[in-house]
């Protein structure tokens, strides 16, 4: 998909917000259309009543983004400070509650780990009810599980793919979970 440029728009570069702008002059008025990255789709496509009002939103779109950018790059340096033999855990589900453990077998390097699956312990609430607290059995690797490399998220956090979302360090408390039939 090609971007819209209009014709005889002021371009506007921000490497710092990953932005790139186009001011013009629309039919209803001073107008911006903004790109963010490679992406083909605009960002932003706004007109304004005056020029003052179209460059102080692109202002504080342009701050918004800059910030934006310097978490997520600080999260990329910060790393996820785990060691091997500490525990993550998953939790997911969309109708029921599930959580998964892992254990850190591995560290690559400071951005990333290699984990794999763990078994873990249910206790039910009450008989019937449907709920109770999972915890994790530290060394027990479930059967099938594979190892599994994932990228440092933050401080103790880890990107847990599609299914899972976000691993994080287990404190050792049992985890919520709730199932059905």
């Amino acid at each position: 998909m090609s971007r819209y440029i209009p014709a005889n728009a002021e371009t506007r570069d921000f490497p710092a917000a990953v932005v790139i702008a186009y001011c013009f002059e629309g039919k209803s008025g001073p107008a911006y259309v903004a790109y963010k990255g490679r992406q083909g789709k605009p960002a932003r496509f706004l007109s304004f009543s005056s020029p003052d009002r179209r460059d102080r939103h692109l202002s504080n779109y342009i701050e918004q983004q800059t910030e934006f950018e310097e978490l997520k790059r600080s999260n990329r340096q910060t790393g996820h400070g785990l060691a091997v033999g500490e525990i993550v855990f998953a939790t997911w589900g969309y109708e029921q509650t599930n959580v998964d453990f892992f254990e850190v077998v591995r560290v690559p390097s400071n951005l990333s780990a290699v984990v794999r699956q763990i078994e873990s312990e249910t206790i039910e609430d009450k008989p019937g009810s449907m709920t109770g607290k999972a915890t994790a059995k530290p060394g027990q690797f479930v059967a099938v599980a594979k190892f599994e490399t994932r990228r440092a998220c933050g401080v103790h956090i880890l990107n847990g793919g599609t299914m899972r979302g976000r691993m994080r360090k287990w404190d050792g408390t049992p985890r919520r979970v709730t199932w059905y039939a």
